[in-house]
């Protein structure tokens, strides 16, 4: 393999990347209101029993204090589906 030489090293500059926390910050907050609109109350602990997960990681969901889970995202597409008569699909849990 070749090397770069220190002329080389000296021109390079730092790579600069856009941030996308305010696009998974909006998805999550959009999550929080449908997630509120299916259970207006005990939004959390519904979440916790469909979801498989404790109230207190629902409850952190719905502030935006933790990224959403797979299971809970699972589980709020499959009330929707269900509350929509949309019995056909069937959402089955990942091996």
């Amino acid at each position: 393999m070749g090397t770069v030489s220190a002329e080389a090293r000296a021109e390079s500059s730092p790579i600069e990347r856009t941030i996308v926390s305010d696009d998974e910050q909006m998805f999550g907050s959009v999550l929080s209101d449908v997630a509120r609109m299916l259970w207006p109350q005990k939004t959390a602990a519904n979440i916790a029993a469909v979801a498989n997960c404790s109230v207190r990681a629902a409850e952190f969901y719905l502030a935006g204090d933790r990224d959403w889970s797979g299971d809970a995202l699972t589980a709020i597409v499959a009330e929707i589906l269900k509350r929509h008569a949309m019995r056909n699909v069937k959402i089955v849990k990942r091996r």
